[in-house]
């Protein structure tokens, strides 16, 4: 099984280092593919991607940055349809995720789309969940107020 991941910054990289290192140690068959930090890098191998030092707060920086996001956007997208990945899992980062869950769902990747850490649509931002709910196949949250729903809220 292979397994697609990107994580956007140092904090994603931490808990997707966690992440790979438990998946691993129950499946140690998995291929793991993507963009992270240093930490996932040296879990996942040879072709996963070091861009989380490129992590930026603010519009003015991402619009400094936005070729070079718009670069990675499309070369994750080009990736994605080159290792035919069975799931992609986005770790937060979701001014980058979101949009890029939103692409592969309209470009009919077969792949399933999970979100690790959710984003903070319970205190922000709340009109997200029903295009969220449209994009993604699973969210896994990680705080216990972020309570399961079995309602789609589409």
């Amino acid at each position: 099984m292979k397994l697609y991941f990107v994580a956007g910054e140092a904090s994603g990289d931490a808990r997707g280092a966690e992440l790979l290192r438990a998946l691993r140690a129950r499946e140690p068959g998995l291929e793991f593919f993507g963009a992270g930090g240093r930490e996932m890098q040296v879990l996942a191998g040879g072709d996963f991607l070091d861009w989380a030092d490129e992590a930026v707060v603010g519009l003015w920086d991402v619009l400094k940055k936005y070729g070079y996001f718009k670069r990675q956007f499309d070369q994750m997208l080009a990736d994605i349809e080159r290792v035919s990945p069975d799931a992609v899992v986005l770790i937060d980062y979701p001014g980058f995720n979101l949009r890029l869950a939103k692409e592969l769902r309209a470009r009919g990747a077969r792949a399933k789309i999970i979100y690790y850490i959710s984003p903070q649509v319970w205190a922000w931002n709340r009109g997200r969940i029903p295009k969220m709910a449209r994009w993604l196949d699973l969210m896994l949250c990680i705080f216990p107020f972020e309570q399961r729903s079995t309602k789609n809220p589409a």
